[in-house]
């Protein structure tokens, strides 16, 4: 990512530079093992001015990981804001939310793959506020923990997905999409026989409201 011949970047150009460094070189490791050296590197710029704008590496991996979060969480808001049926907002939501790992692999698996300290703790924001639009499409305020569960083991097989989707070209956005709406419908049919709400949130949701 060397700077253009002649263009001199502005403070937030070099910051987000310095950003995209971060996403790419993590989109294949564990960020924490990055070095200053590596990052600096990749975004051609000197150790010197990277703590220019960071105070340090944690601070730098840090913002690129809430970039990516804060961009997908924009997009998820946006589209469940959409007027229809509850299962139309979901469908809305997926598809923001796939169109979210296509236009931007490399942040979104710089975040999916942060598990510790600060940076899990942004994972658990991403994962918290997914799954409360979940539960607002669904028309759910005090969801049950059969419930919460149902949606937990959703959300873990949607990100696996994800990432062998990316890691495998070869699998079509189709199947990834009819897989996902499949087993949302499944694993919340399963948990129905075993919690009245879930099963009162089914009915409704095929009796059109």
């Amino acid at each position: 990512m060397q700077q253009p011949s002649g263009r001199r970047l502005t403070p937030e150009q070099r910051r987000g530079q310095l950003l995209d460094a971060v996403s790419t070189l993590a989109a294949d490791t564990d960020v924490e093992a990055l070095s200053v050296q590596e990052l600096a590197a990749h975004a051609g710029v000197s150790e010197g001015l990277l703590y220019h704008y960071f105070t340090n590496k944690q601070a730098l991996i840090l913002a690129a990981v809430q970039r990516a979060a804060t961009a997908l969480m924009n997009a998820l808001t946006e589209a469940t804001n959409v007027p229809g049926s509850p299962d139309v907002r979901l469908a809305a939501a997926l598809t923001a939310y796939l169109d979210h790992v296509q236009a931007e692999p490399v942040g979104w698996r710089a975040a999916l793959r942060a598990r510790s300290g600060e940076l899990a703790q942004v994972n658990l924001e991403v994962e918290e506020f997914t799954r409360s639009l979940i539960l607002r499409a669904l028309g759910v305020r005090k969801p049950s923990e059969p419930m919460l569960l149902a949606l937990a083991a959703w959300s873990a097989l949607e990100r696996e997905a994800c990432l062998r989707w990316l890691e495998h070209p070869s699998i079509s956005r189709q199947t990834i999409e009819e897989l996902l709406f499949s087993s949302f419908d499944a694993v919340m049919e399963a948990v129905s026989h075993h919690d009245r709400l879930t099963a009162d949130v089914l009915a409704r949701l095929a009796a059109g409201g």
